[in-house]
C-alpha cells in the first residue's frame, strides 16, 4: 500500500477512529521507524553517554538552568563587541 493510498484511507475514518489511529501511531511510532539513535556517529554518542555519566557522577559540577539565556546573551555580547573593536 502506497502512501498516498494510506493517506486517502485515513481521511475517510471518522475524527474519533482518526484519533485513535494517531494514539496508536504515537505508541508504536518507535516500533514503525526505527531506533532514532541508528543515525547518531558511534563517537557522537560515545561523548554524550560520557558526559551525561560525569553528571550524574558530579552533579556539583552543574551549572544551575536560572540566568542561563542571560549568561549566554552577555557572552554573546562580549565576543560581538571584541570583534568589533578588531577591525
Amino acid at each position: 500500500m502506497s502512501v498516498e493510498q494510506i493517506e486517502a484511507t485515513l481521511l475517510q475514518l471518522s475524527p474519533e477512529e482518526r484519533r485513535r489511529f494517531a494514539d496508536w501511531f504515537y505508541q508504536h511510532e518507535d516500533e514503525l521507524l526505527g531506533d532514532d539513535e541508528a543515525g547518531i556517529d558511534p563517537e557522537v554518542k560515545a561523548m554524550i553517554l560520557s558526559r551525561r555519566e560525569e553528571a550524574l557522577a558530579h552533579p556539583e559540577l552543574l551549572e544551575p538552568w536560572d540566568g542561563t539565556s542571560e549568561r549566554l546573551r552577555a557572552q554573546l555580547n562580549e565576543i560581538r563587541r571584541k570583534k568589533a573593536q578588531n577591525r
